[in-house]
């Protein structure tokens, strides 16, 4: 192979390249830059939909993986609840004693279990205790024990 062959070699590999990066480059940088940014991305549509929904707001009470909390915050990147330690004095009263502060990244928030109580929660209730349940479909009170 002489000089001149390597050298048109050289420049139809050189002129392939140039049209397959000046063409279909702009879509290999996208397709790296949204691997690059997954997790990101995805951060963010979780903290938009826990933000603009209505699921999770600000002062909710919640229980958290059976404690209780609030929702302090709620901010497109993460929630943050403050999670209450419950104990009985000496009365036997139940009263908040502590606590943590938890924030979760809004993505993560899926994995965790939180149940938001009724408006008629009540902290004093103790373990045998009988409450009024909610009315039946005759208008009835039925009791029930905790």
């Amino acid at each position: 192979m002489d000089l001149t062959e390597a050298q048109q070699i050289e420049s139809v590999l050189h002129n392939n390249v140039s049209v397959l990066l000046g063409e279909y480059g702009w879509m290999f940088l996208i397709g790296l830059a949204v691997l690059f940014f997954k997790a990101t991305i995805e951060s963010l549509l979780a903290g938009l939909v826990v933000f603009v929904g209505n699921d999770y707001n600000n002062d909710d009470i919640i229980i958290l993986d059976g404690r209780l909390g609030r929702i302090v915050r709620v901010s497109m990147w993460k929630t943050t609840f403050y999670l209450y330690t419950i104990k009985e004095d000496v009365k036997g009263k139940k009263i908040v004693a502590g606590g943590t502060k938890l924030s979760v990244e809004n993505s993560k928030l899926k994995d965790l279990k939180i149940e938001k109580p009724l408006e008629n929660f009540d902290l004093v209730l103790g373990p045998g205790q009988i409450v009024e349940a909610m009315f039946n479909d005759k208008g009835v009170h039925d009791e029930q024990k905790i």
